[in-house]
């Protein structure tokens, strides 16, 4: 597949999270797709996930908690592809809901994502980030 089609592939995931949009991701996403977050990441995020669905359900189900709907986005910093693979440098903000009646300050975080295609459709991300910081925000500490 093309280079720049996938990186447009990617951007467009990058939209569906931000939406919270579970069918746009489903479309996205090899009915196999696979997710591997950093094994330091919160219960149940860190490890390797697998199936389309879940994986919808577990990325808009951390963000639908951790963060005011709507308020979500996700800057794209660097896009690199070769072939079959695209690398993504991103920086995610979001407000955040207040906890237990006081005001947390915006969630600010740099990610990397190695987002892989067969054919049209993502069969593998691997995500990189500072999980001890995003521990904090999505109620890990």
């Amino acid at each position: 597949m093309d280079a720049e089609q996938n990186k447009c592939r990617v951007e467009a995931y990058f939209s569906a999270i931000e939406r919270g949009d579970r069918e746009g991701l489903i479309r996205l996403f090899h009915p196999e797709v696979r997710w591997r977050v950093p094994k330091g990441a919160i219960a149940p995020y860190g490890g390797m996930h697998h199936g389309a669905g879940r994986i919808a359900d577990l990325m808009l189900g951390a963000v639908g908690t951790a963060f005011v709907p709507g308020t979500q986005r996700i800057e794209v910093r660097l896009m690199l592809a070769e072939g079959d693979v695209v690398v993504a440098e991103t920086r995610m903000t979001a407000k955040r809901p207040p906890r237990a009646g006081t005001p947390l300050p915006d969630y600010e975080n740099d990610y990397v994502f190695v987002v892989e295609f067969e054919g049209e459709a993502i069969v593998e991300i691997r995500e990189h980030v500072d999980t001890r910081y995003a521990a904090e925000a999505f109620g890990g500490g």
